[in-house]
């Protein structure tokens, strides 16, 4: 399996996990604290993941004004 595959797999599985966690704790009438904590985390995990593979939209832009300039 390739590993980028792999990896949006696992980045869309920790933010569905972590989701349903958070959710599902917010609206009991009984807080557990440690599963909202855990949620949050799997939640924030899931996020750095996808944010790793996003390029950054400043870089694409610079490279234009340049070639604009000249």
């Amino acid at each position: 399996m390739n590993y980028n595959k792999f990896k949006k797999i696992i980045s869309v599985l920790f933010i569905v996990l972590g989701t349903i966690a958070v959710i599902s704790e917010i609206s009991s009438s009984v807080k557990n604290y440690y599963i909202q904590i855990i949620g949050v985390v799997f939640l924030m995990s899931g996020v750095f993941l996808v944010n790793t593979n996003v390029k950054s939209k400043t870089e694409v832009d610079a490279y234009q004004h340049v070639e604009e300039e000249e």
